[in-house]
């Protein structure tokens, strides 16, 4: 019973606090133990309907509410789909939880899961595969969501709520192991491992606490090493993995796999690939360019630049520009390019440049491929670099850089030739 009051009275409660209530011996504890705080409660109660005892279940709970004198909130879960029960009913527990913080402007969460749940927990995620933080399991804080009974077992708990004369709900699947994977490993194979060593749950737990305060070290140094992330190779290479993994998740992109990780440090280490890219999770890319580092939405080339036909004085707007293709000298202050080009040509084209496009130089044709080569152009740069061509495609210039082109030989300003220019303008939007 100490224990549980000591893990209670040591944390620094708000005023408010939302406190998930299943009916189980572990929630009914962790209400009966938090009532006994100056601070004001909400019990939260999720009722899935997928048993029949649900409905005795949420009346359970508003009763134990309105005996405790607490608020008492209750979602019932309607729309249930036909596969990851268990993922989507904490998607959606969490969802109404976190809309009571809001309602009720605290935030805190507090929930019970206890040593044995954590126990459960590492040895899932150790069976599954994943990453070494993975195997820490659960933290007693996770942004606004305490577990303040991590460190207690499930038998603590039972003694508690025998010795408070507690009554709880029975939830019959939890007995069944083969309900859920987790239900196996509580049911089946972690009583067996108590008899290998009946400090199974403790040792399991002490293990996921090292990994805790290992993780916590490796991540006060790889954030040092992050506020450098731009220079890549000044990081440590042992470091670069830890670096790696921390800024991603700093730029809120999470669930990497180790594939994608060990493939990614391939291409920044490459020093005979300057630039490359590797698509992440959430429609984010990797991008290296130059030893530079950052992210970058996924997008359709189609979605940057659709062709556009451009006929003679007309303008025409496009990507929060407008292009003209005029005659007539611009003014200062747009921005523009010359070229000379026959009155016969009715109409030219502004588009993407393909890989297999070709500009005429002065000592004779070079691939745009090469050109963005020669110019250390960016991979942003050069998957938007645009052309303009005849209507034959034949290339009449091309986009270096935002505003810098390149003009064909074949299509330069001479003496005593009238020029052309494609004129173009930010558009305020």
């Amino acid at each position: 019973m100490e224990k549980i009051k000591q893990a209670i009275k040591q944390k620094s409660w708000p005023a408010t606090v939302i406190v998930a209530v299943s009916g189980g011996v572990d929630s009914v504890v962790l209400l009966h133990a938090l009532a006994q705080m100056p601070i004001r409660i909400v019990v939260a109660h999720v009722n899935y309907h997928l048993r029949p005892e649900s409905d005795a279940d949420a009346s359970f709970v508003a009763k134990l509410a309105q005996k405790m004198n607490v608020i008492f909130e209750q979602r019932d879960w309607q729309n249930r789909p036909n596969h990851a029960v268990e993922k989507e009913a904490r998607i959606f527990r969490y969802d109404f939880f976190n809309a009571l913080a809001d309602r009720y402007q605290t935030d805190t969460i507090v929930v019970a899961h206890h040593a044995n749940d954590q126990a459960e927990t590492v040895l899932l995620k150790m069976i599954r595969g994943g990453q070494l933080r993975q195997m820490a399991g659960m933290m007693t804080k996770t942004n606004h969501i305490i577990r303040p009974f991590l460190t207690l077992t499930k038998q603590e708990l039972i003694a508690y709520a025998h010795r408070n004369q507690l009554k709880w709900r029975e939830d019959s699947t939890n007995s069944d192991p083969n309900y859920t994977p987790r239900n196996l490993l509580r049911n089946d194979v972690l009583p067996k491992l108590t008899t290998i060593n009946a400090q199974a749950v403790r040792h399991i737990n002490d293990m996921a606490q090292q990994i805790q305060n290992q993780e916590r070290l490796i991540d006060e140094q790889a954030a040092i090493y992050a506020q450098n992330i731009a220079s890549w190779h000044t990081i440590p290479q042992a470091w670069q993995a830890p670096t790696l993994k921390y800024w991603l998740q700093a730029q809120q992109i999470f669930n990497i796999k180790e594939s994608q990780i060990l493939q990614a440090l391939q291409l920044l280490n490459n020093d005979s690939k300057p630039n490359g890219r590797i698509t992440l999770n959430q429609g984010v890319q990797l991008v290296k360019s130059y030893n530079q580092l950052g992210l970058q939405k996924e997008q359709n080339r189609d979605q940057v630049l659709s062709p556009v036909m451009l006929k003679l004085n007309q303008r025409y707007f496009l990507a929060n520009k407008s292009w003209l293709w005029t005659d007539h000298e611009p003014i200062l202050d747009d921005s523009a390019v010359a070229f000379a080009i026959g009155s016969e040509k009715a109409v030219l084209c502004l588009r993407l440049a393909n890989a297999s496009d070709k500009i005429a130089l002065i000592n004779g044709h070079k691939k745009l491929r090469r050109l963005a080569i020669d110019e250390k152009l960016t991979l942003q740069e050069r998957e938007t670099m645009l052309v303009l061509t005849t209507a034959d495609d034949c290339i009449v210039a091309v986009q270096v850089r935002n505003n810098e082109w390149r003009v064909s030989a074949e299509y330069t300003v001479k003496q005593n030739t009238r020029p052309n220019w494609l004129v173009w303008r930010i558009e305020e939007t």
